[in-house]
């Protein structure tokens, strides 16, 4: 089901690893293709260009038994203060970043996201809190959720294996 009522979705996780190396998780293109998307996931490329009004393109595909689609997130950033926060929007977008019409959106996408990314230094961890504002309450919302909780779990999977080489 979905209504016009919109709303926020706020994860917060604190990571094993000082807010420089989860900074560079988030803006460097090929640390983020290690763990964008939820689980069995893929992510085979993405863009980025840090600088306000610059714009990133991530793209998630999915695994072989569920079709092996390729989509793309993209926006552009509104606000980067390195080290402590990134915001941007995020679209469903073509391989191009061009956002997709509403009749190729599922049902109760909600394009424009606003989405505020926070690092915080908690005695050398990090406290990463995601907040995406303007989810229109539908399934979508929900998968969204879900989808960022599992890269988070991917995020602390890498930082394991870098702990561990």
């Amino acid at each position: 089901m979905t209504t016009n009522e919109t709303r926020d979705i706020t994860i917060t996780r604190i990571l094993n690893a000082p807010v420089q190396t989860l900074w560079n998780l988030w803006t460097d293109p090929a640390a983020v293709t290690q763990w964008w998307g939820p689980e069995d996931y893929t992510s085979p490329s993405a863009r980025i260009d840090l600088r306000e009004g610059g714009a990133y393109l991530f793209a998630m595909q999915a695994p072989a038994e569920q079709g092996g689609l390729v989509s793309y997130t993209g926006g552009s950033y509104a606000k980067i203060a390195p080290m402590e926060r990134l915001e941007f929007t995020q679209n469903l977008t073509d391989a191009e970043g061009v956002l997709l019409p509403e009749e190729a959106l599922p049902e109760g996408f909600s394009q424009n996201v606003y989405t505020i990314v926070e690092f915080r230094d908690v005695n050398g961890l990090t406290e990463l809190t995601i907040t995406e504002k303007g989810w229109t309450r539908s399934l979508m919302s929900v998968f969204s959720y879900a989808g960022m909780h599992q890269s988070l779990d991917k995020v602390a999977a890498l930082l394991d294996q870098v702990r561990a080489a």
